[in-house]
């Protein structure tokens, strides 16, 4: 336990990959289940080592698994290692909590920027006309390749359902005529 502290208080920061995690056959003193994992330390300054480290954690709490990526704190004489999980999301509940109100303002702030952007889409575009397809996009008796994208328009309306297959054969018939 002191030991803990100590190591807590000075030991060097390291990245550990955890190799296993197996539930303890006893509990702890507190009546916490206790777990043994084995560690592969990846320090900055010497070569990656295994240590074994045993922990209770509460029943409902988050605790590492196979491959997880954690932070651990060892001392270099021992070579003992002990978790260092304050401040992880994804084992300390205040910083989950602080991360899920950052995550919250995030999504806000990115509905209030795509709402404006939307209404400022809106606003620019030009109003719509209620004017039949024949009153809005006459029909020019001029080159072949503006009949072609005129067809084609008229095709794309169609499928749209913006006209009806009666309207859309009598505008075809009428830019076909003069072919």
């Amino acid at each position: 336990m002191f030991d803990n502290r100590r190591i807590r208080k000075h030991g060097l920061t390291a990245q550990a990959l955890v190799l296993s995690a197996k539930e303890h056959s006893t509990f702890s003193s507190n009546e916490k289940p206790r777990y043994d994992f084995v560690l592969e330390v990846r320090p900055q300054d010497r070569a990656p080592f295994q240590a074994h480290v045993r922990q209770a954690f509460y029943i409902a709490e988050r605790k590492p698994v196979e491959a997880d990526v954690v932070q651990v704190k060892y001392e270099a004489s021992t070579l003992k290692v002990i978790f260092d999980l304050e401040g992880d999301p994804r084992f300390d509940l205040e910083a989950m909590n602080r991360r899920t109100n950052q995550l919250n303002w995030e999504t806000n702030r990115l509905r209030e920027t795509n709402a404006a952007a939307a209404q400022s889409f809106a606003a620019a575009q030009p109003p719509a006309t209620a004017q039949p397809f024949a009153a809005a996009q006459p029909f020019a008796a001029g080159q072949p390749q503006d009949r072609v994208e005129a067809l084609q328009r008229l095709a794309a309306l169609h499928a749209s359902g913006a006209i009806s297959d009666a309207e859309f054969a009598a505008l075809k018939a009428e830019l076909l005529k003069g072919l």
